[in-house]
């Protein structure tokens, strides 16, 4: 629906009276622009047993605290890299991802070097017992000071940019390297390009306020959909049996390092014994007893009652209560939009992870999200997919639109896939003539009869005839005058009926008696809008963060490692007498008085020497390809465009620089894979040929 149609009051007030009422009480992700979902529902959801949290990004000193490197920062701890570097695709995704633009290149690149400098501050911080560091903050202070500071290594070349420097420096299996290589291939200009790409995603990170709200982390997103945890050690992929107080069972395989960890949703209390044992060999067991249970926050303490050495539990989890989320997202900045769309994403994350492993395929607590103001969200990575299949890990999307267009522009295609999907659309009112058009072809046509009648004007004799037409059940026209209160409800998968019986998925036209009812005129004590946020009181962890504590110093091997050479210098001016008045000797070839061709001066530094292995990033691209001239044929057919040079330009190009871009183009799948492995393999044959002429010449 349009602006002011009535979408707050007729919606999204009763489906959160709704669900918050339910025998199961699923937990809530709410998008709030104005805030005042949160002050009107607040007390009401307490009543009802639901744990309140607010990602405040009006006012950030207000708000949990929400690090969004806590599960990259797991993940690799953990030693778990690919999920690690999983979450940082999402999460860069969505910082620079825009489905309307011609060339993707340069937010593509941006997102590599996002994912290597995450991979590195995670990387480096846990090896120095740093972990508080690892924040969006420090990862925007890297490029900052690296990305901009030229070092001088050698006083006869160019200086290297530090950045380079700092990745050159990991290992060959760094996964932090191996993101770097695409913004690494490029030079010049384009490097420039990437880096203030990068850089101003990760700008509102800068922002103090920002800056302290993610980093530290309040709330454990797991809990969303799963509260009940049980963890433990035992002999590495061994099968474990945990027996709980009401005699049902549970099993569940140790992983490489022995560790498991077993979402339940048996009830336990304090008093209760719950017993492990190894399924293959049931004499290695172990049994706790309950002593205390903190509903606030879950954390169960326990007593061993029988304990074994090869086995042991760890920690219980019982959080036994719905969460309700609240995201404040102020329609006036939407600068900071984006860390409420990286939240969703990493929440999905976390929950699809937990019903995969979990027994049934689906989240322990049905989880709804009710994304008020959806379009006007930047684009969540995945959301087409996660569309589709969300329902089936019990996990629902109500996405709240003003137009069919908000969500072409930030999807682009996959718009009509995430339409597509959505099991019901209400349909409340716009003023948009391609959304009230599409709505109307959704609602289908009914038949209708049309009667005519012919004759002479003044005479008594008419003939009579019907036919059947058709029509829409709405058209356009009468979908934008709806009034107050009324709407449309197409079910598709609505085909059964309370008794199971199956039915057809006719639309519903709510009108009259069936009007919808405005929030204010039976919800108004349980939700009272008139309530502001300013007299609410919200907990904060990082009110005391001072983000300049969070720097990481990347430069400070490289100044220890100068500070040794330089006291080394001086010694080397310390000669004796004798050395110092030593002339200094010119490199001499053949001697001077010699009559010496002239090419004979150019053999050494000529550009037009021959072809070596280490001179051939400096040789053209003609003079590389010399004695296989064809590869130049392949490069104008199939890829010149994207080199955006024209033959003659590439030809001249110095080797080096057009390996690199060539390189980047495959690295972004610009280039088509059969090709780039035709080029790769001729540039290999090449480079192997100029290797075994040198072995043959020493």
């Amino acid at each position: 629906g349009t602006t002011r149609s009535g979408k707050g009051e007729t919606y999204v007030f009763p489906t959160i009276d709704v669900y918050s009422r339910a025998e199961h009480q699923p937990s809530l992700i709410i998008n709030t622009p104005k805030g005042e979902l949160f002050t009107a529902s607040k007390d009401t959801l307490e009543e009802r047993g639901y744990h309140i949290e607010v990602l405040n990004l009006l006012n950030p000193l207000d708000s949990m605290s929400y690090n969004l490197l806590q599960l990259v920062k797991d993940a690799y701890k953990d030693g778990d890299y690919s999920t690690a570097q999983a979450l940082c695709k999402t999460l860069s995704h969505t910082l620079y991802y825009n489905p309307t633009v011609k060339d993707p290149f340069w937010q593509q690149c941006a997102m590599s070097l996002c994912n290597a400098m995450i991979l590195a501050v995670t990387d480096k911080c846990i090896a120095e017992g740093t972990e508080e560091k690892i924040t969006m903050y420090a990862v925007a202070n890297m490029l900052s000071e690296l990305g901009s500071k030229e070092v001088i290594v050698d006083p006869d070349a160019d200086p290297q940019n530090a950045l380079d420097l700092y990745f050159e420096g990991l290992p060959a299996d760094s996964v932090a390297k191996m993101q770097y290589a695409t913004s690494n291939f490029s030079k010049g200009t384009t490097r420039g390009g990437i880096f203030t790409q990068t850089m101003n995603g990760l700008s509102i990170f800068t922002f103090d306020e920002i800056a302290k709200m993610t980093a530290k982390n309040s709330v454990d997103l797991k809990r969303v959909g799963f509260g009940k945890t049980i963890k433990g050690k035992v002999t590495s992929r061994k099968r474990v049996e945990i027996v709980f107080p009401d005699g049902s069972k549970e099993s569940i395989k140790a992983d490489i390092t022995g560790h498991f960890a077993l979402d339940f949703k048996q009830v336990i209390k304090v008093g209760d014994t719950i017993q492990c044992n190894e399924k293959e060999n049931p004499q290695t067991k172990t049994s706790i007893s309950i002593t205390k249970i903190d509903e606030k926050t879950g954390h169960t303490e326990f007593k061993v009652v029988e304990e074994n050495e090869d086995m042991k539990i760890t920690k219980v989890d019982y959080f036994d209560k719905p969460v309700a989320i609240f995201m404040i997202t102020p329609d006036f900045d939407s600068s900071n939009h984006v860390i409420a769309s990286i939240f969703v994403r990493q929440l999905y994350f976390i929950l699809a992870k937990g019903a995969s492993l979990a027994r049934g395929g689906e989240c322990h607590r049905e989880v709804v999200f009710l994304l008020d103001e959806f379009g006007n969200m930047p684009s969540i990575e995945g959301m087409a997919n996660i569309i589709t299949v969300c329902l089936g890990r019990n996990i629902r999307f109500n996405l709240v639109v003003q137009a069919y267009a908000q969500i072409k522009n930030k999807y682009g295609d996959d718009a009509d896939t995430i339409d597509g999907n959505c099991g019901n659309t209400i349909y409340i009112l716009t003023n948009d003539q391609e959304t009230a058009e599409k709505v109307s072809k959704k609602l289908g046509n009914q038949t209708i009869n049309l009667p005519s009648r012919s004759g002479k004007g003044l005479s008594t004799d008419k003939n009579k005839t019907e036919g059947l037409d058709q029509r829409p059940l709405l058209t356009a026209n009468e979908l934008m005058s709806f009034k107050e209160g009324e709407s449309a409800v197409i079910r598709v998968i609505k085909r059964q009926d309370n008794n199971r019986k199956r039915i057809r998925p006719r639309p519903i036209y709510n009108t009259g008696e069936t009007a919808l009812k405005y929030r204010w005129e039976y919800l108004g004590k349980e939700f009272d809008t008139d309530k502001s946020i300013l007299d609410i009181d919200i907990d904060s962890l990082h009110d005391d963060v001072e983000p300049k504590k969070l720097i990481v110093d990347f430069l400070g091997e490289r100044k220890e490692e100068q500070i040794k050479k330089e006291p080394s210098e001086p010694e080397q001016e310390d000669l004796s007498p004798v050395e110092t008045t030593q002339p200094v000797e010119e490199p001499t070839m053949m001697g001077i008085d010699e009559d010496i061709p002239e090419e004979a001066f150019q053999q050494e530094d000529s550009p037009f020497d021959s072809l070596t292995i280490e001179n051939w990033k400096e040789k053209t691209v003609n003079e590389f390809f010399e004695s296989d001239l064809a590869v130049l044929k392949l490069v104008d057919k199939f890829f010149l465009a994207q080199l955006g040079k024209s033959i003659d330009e590439v030809e001249n190009q110095e080797m080096g620089e057009f390996y690199s871009e060539f390189q980047m183009l495959a690295h972004n799948d610009h280039i088509d894979k059969s090709v780039y492995q035709a080029v790769e393999n001729k540039i290999n044959r090449i480079l192997r040929d100029l290797e075994e002429k040198e072995q043959v010449t020493s």
